[in-house]
């Protein structure tokens, strides 16, 4: 038995439009006022070369999304005026509601991304060999498309979509985040000691700026504990494909959760696009324990031949 991981290089190789630029292109088609108040919040404002936005922020985007100018926000919401004295009955209520509607927007991303998602066409001509409907194969994929059910007639049950998939038709079900748990631990820690020192407003702009933090915040840890049967299922692995797969470090424990599973002596073949990514791959596959001699890295070119 094999086990295929996927990423987005995956569904990119077969010619779908689905990279984080190109949700992007669609926000601005969209929601052009989402788009620049989300952008905002990385201190990337409408007059911005759209070229500098691409690269900063979403040409890696589970990166970079907790990289929000924490510290403007903070100072702004330390010295806002609106109207209050200090000791006003009302006045740490008046702040959280005023903060919700400044930043609560986010709340709309992943429905946006579910809007997105529904429009990619899944038509691909390029196909692997690799990939049999008729093998007893599994495969965990990255991607939110039903590309292995359309194009590979894979059955359902062998497919895990880790982060959902367009299928389940509930934004909720689509994950996208980052993995910085310190930033959204520190922001409530920060609220917290400003709530014992009465200060109001630093307390309102750290709550405000820990429920961003885990609006986008992607839980791996409860993510492989509600698929536990998946990964238990594991252990006749005998070789883990991984394709279009950066082996991010948001995404590293779900590659821990894998080795932990499959056998001692299972083959880890890892498909990379350009040369550079070689030895990083390699690099986080000896990271969570695989052996230097059940690795192999080849060129994404030969999956498809």
């Amino acid at each position: 038995m094999n086990l295929f991981v996927i990423g987005n290089g995956f569904d990119l190789a077969h010619g779908l439009y689905t990279t984080y630029i190109d949700f992007r292109e669609f926000l601005e088609f969209e929601d052009w006022n989402f788009l620049n108040r989300f952008e905002a919040t990385y201190g990337i404002n409408s007059v911005c070369n759209p070229n500098y936005a691409k690269s900063f922020l979403w040409k890696d985007l589970e990166n970079s999304i907790s990289n929000i100018e924490e510290d403007r926000i903070a100072d702004e919401g330390i010295y806002i005026e609106l109207g209050l004295e200090v000791g006003d009955e009302y006045v740490e209520d008046t702040l959280d509601e005023h903060w919700e509607t400044t930043y609560g927007f986010i709340i709309e991303f992943k429905e946006y991304l579910e809007s997105w998602v529904n429009t990619i066409e899944v038509d691909a001509v390029r196909r692997t060999e690799l990939i049999n409907q008729e093998a007893e194969d599994l495969f965990l994929t990255f991607n939110y498309t039903l590309l292995l059910e359309e194009i590979y007639e894979i059955e359902k049950s062998k497919i895990l979509h880790i982060h959902g998939s367009v299928e389940l038709d509930d934004y909720d079900s689509l994950v996208l985040g980052h993995g910085n748990k310190k930033k959204l631990q520190n922001a409530r820690e920060k609220a917290r000691l400003a709530t014992e020192s009465f200060s109001e407003k630093e307390s309102s702009i750290y709550n405000a700026i820990g429920n961003y933090y885990e609006r986008t915040f992607k839980d791996v840890k409860m993510i492989c504990f509600s698929h536990t049967e998946f990964f238990n299922n594991l252990n006749e692995v005998e070789k883990v494909f991984i394709i279009g797969h950066s082996i991010g470090d948001v995404d590293l424990p779900y590659f821990e959760k894998i080795k932990i599973n499959v056998r001692k002596n299972t083959t880890w073949c890892i498909y990379y696009y350009h040369e550079e990514e070689k030895s990083d791959f390699q690099n986080k596959l000896l990271s969570i324990g695989v052996e230097l001699e059940k690795i192999e890295l080849l060129h994404s070119n030969l999956f498809f031949n």
